[in-house]
């Protein structure tokens, strides 16, 4: 009965931790990186940028707490050209405009799977016969970058407070047994 009741306490402060850190994600905002470059090979796409940002000894630019109307999603976003990378963008978006939606007018229908995308980290690319458009939507911190283990969520905790009630019930199985 007393790991029962253990198990019960713990389980109760993880499920507090995770709805306390969810509810401070939306009172401070989505957390985005933020980045853009040119050219093939640049900083935007390396994760060097971000790793030394969340470590707090780089640009701390890259992270950016998005603000309305640009707080629906993170994007990233790859725009090449036969095959040369012209622009990396990643940031936050309001889910309608993007950098192709005013620049490439001449094939619209081409683009409409992007524009409907869902912002579940998958990454859908388009090709008009011209230029290839690449692009991720997603709407949890630091989403749209590497997942770096200094960025807890939710998921993160769920996991571990599973772990933890599995060594308890273990635990307390191997006491009664003395």
């Amino acid at each position: 009965m007393r790991a029962f009741t253990l198990v019960y306490i713990i389980s109760g402060y993880f499920a507090y931790f995770t709805s306390a850190q969810n509810d401070a994600n939306e009172t401070e905002g989505l957390r985005c990186y933020a980045c853009a470059s040119t050219g093939g090979n640049n900083k935007c796409e390396d994760f060097n940028t971000y790793k030394i940002a969340m470590d707090g000894k780089g640009n701390e630019k890259v992270k950016k707490t998005c603000t309305p109307p640009y707080n629906k999603t993170c994007i990233m976003e790859t725009y090449e050209i036969l095959g040369n990378t012209v622009s990396h963008i990643r940031g936050c978006s309001d889910n309608e405009h993007f950098s192709f939606s005013s620049s490439l007018q001449s094939n619209r229908s081409a683009y409409k799977r992007l524009e409907d995308l869902q912002p579940n980290n998958e990454t859908a690319c388009v090709w008009d016969g011209q230029h290839l458009v690449c692009l991720t939507k997603c709407n949890t911190n630091f989403c749209n970058g590497p997942h770096l283990k200094e960025v807890i969520n939710g998921a993160t905790v769920i996991k571990l407070s599973s772990i933890l009630m599995f060594v308890i019930v273990l635990a307390n199985k191997m006491i009664e047994r003395q």
